[in-house]
C-alpha cells in the first residue's frame, strides 16, 4: 500500500460520511452495547441523509436517534433498548411514518450478516426459527425453507444474507493502513464490516503498524476492507469503550428522556448534534457544560491485563528447516521433489 493510498484513507468524519454514504443506502452499524459509533450517527443526522435501511442485531439508541431524525425508511434488527415508557423515535417512525421493520432475532440477524461476510447468498439456521413467530410473521425474502440436500426426508430453514452498502464501526485502535483492533463486547462488528461494500472506521487511537503486528489476535477488520479511517477519541460517548471510558449514564438518561417527545428530541439534537461541528466540538461543549472532572470520571482506570501469551516461533521457512537454498533448487530442480518427499515422511 503506497503512502498516498494510506493518506487517502485518513479523513474527518464529515468527509467520510459525505464520500461513502448516499441517500437510500443500506447502513450496517457494527456494535453491540460497547463501541457504538455515535460520532458517525451524529454526522449522518447533521448531513441530513435520508431513506436509509439500518441493519444492526442489537441497538442501544443509535437506530432510535436515526429514526427520530427522519433518516430511515427501513430497519432490520431484533430490538432497540427501552428504558422509559412512551413513544420513542423508533416507535414513532413505525406508527406515524410507516417505516418498514424486518423483525429478526439477535441470532438470525447475526447469521444474515455472517452469510454476507462469507459471500454466501444464504445460511442455514436452527429449526426452532421455523416453529416461531419470527418465521410466520417474517417479511418476504428474509427466510425460506428447502429440502435438506443431505436428508431428503427433512427440510431446513435458510436466512438470506445481508450485504450493507456501507458499515460504520468504532474500535479502540487502528494503524494507518486500516488494520482495526478491538476488544470487549464485539457483537457483529467484524461480520458487519466484512459483509459491507464500504467501511468507515473511527478509532480512539491511530497507532504504528508494529503495535498491531505485536497483537494480531486483536485485529478484527483487515486493512483491505477499510475505506475510511477517522481518528475520533470519545466517538462512542455516551456508551463505553473498554479500556478507554465507561458509560455516561447521566447523558444516556438525558437522551432517553428527550426521545419520547419529538419537540424535546429536536431541542436535544440542536444542542448535541446540530449545535456542534464535530466530535471534538462535542467533547469541548461537554467540558464547558459539565466540567473536565465530569469527563475525567468516565476514563477507564488501569487494570492488569491477563497473563501474556507467547507468539514466538522459530521463524524459519520450510526451505530453511531443510537447509535448502533457492539457488540449490535452480541448479537441482529435483530438490523440490525431495522436499515434498521429506515432509511426507516427517523430514529429518
Amino acid at each position: 500500500m503506497t503512502e498516498s493510498e494510506v493518506h487517502d484513507k485518513i479523513m474527518t468524519m464529515k468527509e467520510a460520511i459525505s464520500k461513502f454514504i448516499r441517500d437510500g443506502d443500506t447502513l450496517g452499524i457494527g456494535a453491540c452495547a460497547s463501541n457504538i459509533p455515535y460520532s458517525a450517527v451524529h454526522e449522518i443526522i447533521r448531513s441530513k441523509k435520508r431513506n436509509l435501511h439500518a441493519v444492526q442485531p442489537t441497538s442501544m439508541f443509535e437506530i432510535d436517534m436515526l429514526a427520530n431524525a427522519g433518516c430511515l425508511r427501513e430497519v432490520s434488527f431484533s430490538w432497540s433498548v427501552r428504558l422509559i415508557s412512551g413513544v420513542r423515535g423508533i416507535d414513532r417512525a413505525i406508527k406515524e411514518f410507516g417505516i418498514k421493520i424486518n423483525d429478526y432475532s439477535n441470532y438470525t440477524c447475526a447469521l444474515a450478516l455472517m452469510a454476507g461476510a462469507y459471500h454466501m447468498p444464504f445460511i442455514p439456521c436452527c429449526d426452532s426459527v421455523y416453529h416461531s413467530d419470527l418465521y410466520s410473521w417474517a417479511n418476504e425474502g428474509m427466510f425460506t425453507r428447502i429440502k435438506d440436500p443431505f436428508s431428503k426426508e427433512k427440510e431446513i430453514t435458510l436466512v438470506r444474507a445481508i450485504n450493507p452498502d456501507v458499515a460504520i464501526v468504532h474500535v479502540q485502535r487502528i494503524d494507518r493502513k486500516g488494520n482495526a483492533q478491538s476488544w470487549g463486547p464485539l457483537g457483529t462488528a467484524r461480520n458487519t464490516a466484512v459483509a459491507s461494500k464500504k467501511v468507515i472506521i473511527s478509532a480512539e487511537e491511530i497507532v504504528d503498524e508494529d503495535i498491531v503486528k505485536r497483537s494480531p489476535n486483536e485485529t478484527i477488520i483487515p486493512a483491505i476492507c477499510v475505506d475510511a479511517i477517522v481518528h475520533e477519541p470519545w466517538a462512542a460517548h455516551p456508551t463505553e469503550v473498554v479500556g478507554y471510558y465507561d458509560f455516561d449514564r447521566i447523558s444516556i438518561m438525558q437522551y432517553i428522556s428527550a426521545s419520547v417527545k419529538l419537540p424535546v428530541f429536536e431541542k436535544w439534537a440542536s444542542e448535541w448534534i446540530h449545535g456542534v461541528e464535530d466530535r471534538e466540538e462535542y467533547i469541548k461543549y461537554f467540558i464547558h457544560k459539565y466540567g473536565f472532572d465530569a469527563l475525567n470520571r468516565l476514563r477507564a482506570k488501569s487494570y492488569p491485563s491477563s497473563a501474556p501469551y507467547t507468539l514466538g516461533s522459530t521463524y524459519q521457512t520450510e526451505l530453511e528447516k531443510l537447509n535448502i537454498k533457492l539457488e540449490d533448487i535452480d541448479l537441482n530442480p529435483e530438490l523440490v521433489e525431495m522436499e515434498i518427499d521429506l515432509k511426507r515422511k516427517g523430514g529429518k
